[in-house]
């Protein structure tokens, strides 16, 4: 993963952000979190990074590349294009901003998230490019908007569910419904609860079947490290929109009471 990680890295390098005079590093468009949970934001980020575990590494082509300090970055912004790599103990949870649908983020993954993000609105069309690891996400169900994972070799598109994706192809649904589409042959498979797909590494067929209870529960082990002892408490997020006006959009989020 961390090859794979520098290879972005060099791509965006002419793009890192400003250094000030005591060599730290510019970031204009950080979201921060403060006492009466508002957070600022200069645009509308597509999503969040609510809470993660060292290391995760983040690429922006506006921010340049930087490891998020668990001080500084809670509440850091992800924007269309972003990388967000976790390393060997690493986790995170990604909150998307236009409906407060979660994406938990396993050690030793790589996701671009791509999208649009309406101002005022909960339709979005949004799609994470899982280059290495595994994901669980629980999508808020969406009207005219979209919601996609792609790998290498399979597409996974979803209206409201929870279900895991990893970059081998690999679906499972935990409720609700997925449509998974072998990216080369084009064939497509509906999945629904307790079912999986596995798409062959040619991207050309897709099998299907159901899972035991034990599989399903084995499948979801070690996402429960982001949601020990959590708290539910809404903040506000604030933004300027393309006409320069400022908008908040309440957030759900989940954390330690001792944070």
């Amino acid at each position: 993963m961390k090859s794979l990680f520098f290879v972005l890295l060099l791509s965006f390098v002419n793009l890192a952000p400003d250094t000030l005079p005591d060599g730290s590093k510019t970031n204009p468009l950080s979201t921060e979190a403060v006492d009466n949970g508002i957070m600022e934001a200069q645009v509308r980020p597509l999503a969040i990074v609510r809470r993660f575990k060292p290391q995760v590494d983040l690429l922006s082509k506006d921010r340049g590349a930087y490891v998020l300090d668990l001080r500084e970055n809670i509440g850091e912004p992800l924007f269309d294009g972003d990388t967000l790599a976790t390393g060997q103990s690493g986790y995170a949870l990604v909150i998307f901003t236009s409906d407060n649908s979660v994406a938990k983020v396993k050690p030793e993954s790589m996701l671009i998230v791509r999208g649009e993000s309406l101002t005022n609105s909960r339709l979005s069309n949004r799609r994470i490019d899982l280059e290495q690891g595994e994901i669980r996400l629980e999508v808020e169900p969406i009207g005219s908007g979209s919601f996609d994972v792609q790998t290498s070799r399979s597409l996974a598109s979803v209206k409201g569910t929870v279900f895991g994706n990893n970059a081998d192809g690999f679906i499972w649904v935990e409720e609700g419904q997925v449509n998974v589409t072998a990216l080369n042959s084009g064939q497509t498979v509906s999945l629904f609860e307790k079912m999986y797909a596995e798409v062959d590494e040619g991207g050309s067929s897709v099998e299907s079947g159901t899972l035991s209870d034990d599989q399903l529960q084995n499948l979801g082990d070690g996402y429960e490290d982001l949601d020990e002892d959590l708290i539910e408490r809404t903040v506000i997020v604030r933004f300027r929109d393309a006409n320069g006006q400022v908008r908040e959009i309440p957030l759900t989020i989940f954390e330690k009471s001792d944070q």
